[in-house]
């Protein structure tokens, strides 16, 4: 076991994934492609909900898949490394938790962005890539829970609160640790770190939370 080498690692996971997600698509498509910085119209964030209500739905969406992959890339180039080119035995911990780690790094650089005074998007799309890097049985249950949601209550933002901890419910369901992707540990540590998020989500949404029970909240139009 190599203590410098886990160490450094630990560095990586937290620092590069944060500077990833830092890189905000939202931001920068308003301002160099519609001269508009999302985050001065609407909800006031640089997530693809908020872009797609400025510029369009198919832009939202794009940024929306942006900030996905961002989060797929961090979370799979950390475990690979860790995996396949650090030799067995080296690092104090299993690959995986390095990958949840940047996992959780990415979103927080996503919602913090060092690059625009710290002020980005909510991590939804951020905890969607997460899902689709980790497990695509979680991912596919989430899913239909999510259009089940949505379509019931029509509040986007309280969507992705339900969904966010039922993720983290249904991954202590031993069945779905065969669904992991590049053999990801699915264990406790994995359900930890989901219900992190899910926590962390549902802080990025506390004015929505507050909105819906005033009845302000904005509810969406498209799905009937």
């Amino acid at each position: 076991m190599n203590i410098t080498l886990s160490i450094v690692m630990i560095v990586v996971s937290i620092l590069i994934p944060y500077l990833l997600g830092s890189i905000s698509p939202g931001i920068l498509i308003g301002k160099y492609i519609f001269k508009k910085d999302p985050r001065d119209y609407g909800s006031g964030n640089s997530g693809g909900t908020n872009v797609g209500r400025l510029f369009g739905k198919k832009i939202g969406l794009l940024v929306i898949i942006l900030d996905a992959l961002k989060t797929i890339i961090s979370i799979w180039a950390i475990y690979l490394i860790c995996k396949y080119v650090i030799k067995e035995g080296e690092l104090f911990m299993d690959p995986s938790y390095y990958a949840y780690i940047a996992g959780l790094f990415v979103s927080i650089g996503h919602t913090f962005p060092i690059f625009n005074n710290f002020k980005g998007g909510k991590a939804v799309s951020c905890l969607f890539g997460i899902m689709l890097a980790t497990n695509w049985g979680i991912t596919i249950a989430s899913f239909i829970l999510y259009i089940i949601v949505l379509k019931w209550k029509k509040y986007v933002s309280l969507c992705a609160i339900v969904v966010s901890f039922i993720n983290a419910l249904i991954s202590l369901i031993p069945i779905f640790s065969y669904t992991s992707v590049f053999g990801l540990t699915h264990n406790y540590i994995y359900s930890i770190f989901l219900f992190i998020m899910a926590i962390f989500v549902s802080y990025k949404h506390k004015e929505n939370l507050k909105r819906i029970i005033n009845g302000t909240e904005r509810k969406i139009t498209w799905m009937k």
